[in-house]
């Protein structure tokens, strides 16, 4: 069996697929604009504390008493990713794990719990799927919103209650 490969397909293959990388990277950057957008207006018009207050009790029960700017942070980077906007999480995680930090050099409880949290990737609107299955001309791109509730709340439900158990367990 002979293998024959053809230079010139080879390229335009490459460079059809360098096109498409070009273009949906370019559309990627107008969603998240928008999304980052949003969650400015959210910041500047102070629904961010409104959500943060709402949050709090929950918050503070997984994530033990934090300061009121941390606690805004913390709310913010799990709403950012609950609408699948990781890249608009990403600075209030930071900024929460800034706060977080006791100065001591080493990751505390709650600090482990913001990772698994945004590791396991609770998503309620995956809007960074649905919009690529637009781009791909999918007939029904939102038909993953179940899949993606059921997908990421199990495993953010486990990890929590796993990070508990552990600290419950070395500390008691």
């Amino acid at each position: 069996m002979t293998c024959i490969f053809a230079p010139s397909t080879i390229i335009s293959t490459m460079m059809n697929g360098a096109k498409m990388g070009v273009t949906m990277a370019i559309e990627f950057v107008g969603i998240y604009a928008v999304w980052m957008g949003i969650m400015q207006v959210m910041d500047d018009c102070k629904l961010s504390h409104k959500l943060s207050n709402i949050l709090s009790r929950p918050v503070e029960k997984i994530f033990g008493r934090t300061d009121k700017e941390t606690r805004k942070n913390i709310c913010m980077n799990i709403a950012s990713n609950m609408l699948g906007v990781g890249s608009a999480a990403t600075p209030y995680g930071i900024k929460a794990m800034k706060g977080m930090d006791k100065g001591s050099n080493k990751a505390t409880r709650a600090m482990i719990m913001l990772v698994v949290i945004n590791s396991t990737g609770i998503q309620i609107f995956p809007t960074t799927v649905i919009g690529m299955r637009a781009m791909a001309g999918s007939i029904s791109p939102s038909s993953v919103i179940i899949p993606t509730i059921i997908s990421t709340f199990l495993p953010t439900i486990l990890g929590v209650l796993l990070v508990m158990a552990i600290y419950r367990r070395k500390n008691g």
